[in-house]
């Protein structure tokens, strides 16, 4: 698997958008451009690629110099369960990690609470109704001992 930060004016943009509503937004009968996110177009987009096959993309949004959320992660329905998920995280984690990123959050539904649990994240919040569904607000906090990535203790 390959890795591959785009910008929305990238020919993979596309496709990215395409994943993520297939598999995140259209399951739950919310129409075509409900993918999309205001602050879109100032996030970071990390795509997986398998050969020249898009099968995977996760976004992440700064809001200060140190801290930003991540959202919008989708790994085709076929690359589910085998890893995809947690190499793509894991990669962009160390991405922002360069960046001198050091706290993220994102937005967890319940049946991807686990995932985000044994990938470091901490829940912080209660379950919350956001764009029609529930989530809970999960934190991670990134830190640097020399150049790698470790979890906070």
């Amino acid at each position: 698997m390959k890795f591959k930060l785009i910008t929305p004016d990238a020919p993979e943009y596309l496709a990215e958008r395409l994943l993520r509503w297939e598999v995140l937004a259209k399951p739950h009968g919310m129409p075509p451009g409900s993918e999309a996110f205001p602050e879109e177009m100032q996030s970071l987009h990390l795509i997986a690629l398998e050969g020249k096959r898009l099968v995977g993309c996760i976004c992440f949004h700064p809001e200060t110099i140190s801290q930003g959320r991540i959202f919008e992660m989708a790994v085709s329905e076929e690359y589910q369960g085998r890893g995809f998920g947690r190499k793509l995280l894991h990669a962009l984690e160390e991405m922002l990690v360069e960046r001198g990123i050091q706290d993220v959050y994102l937005f967890a539904r319940p049946e991807n609470e686990e995932f985000y649990s044994l990938m470091g994240y901490r829940l912080e919040e209660e379950v919350i109704s956001q764009m029609g569904l529930k989530q809970r607000k999960m934190k991670k906090n990134l830190h640097v001992e020399s150049g790698k990535m470790t979890d906070a203790p």
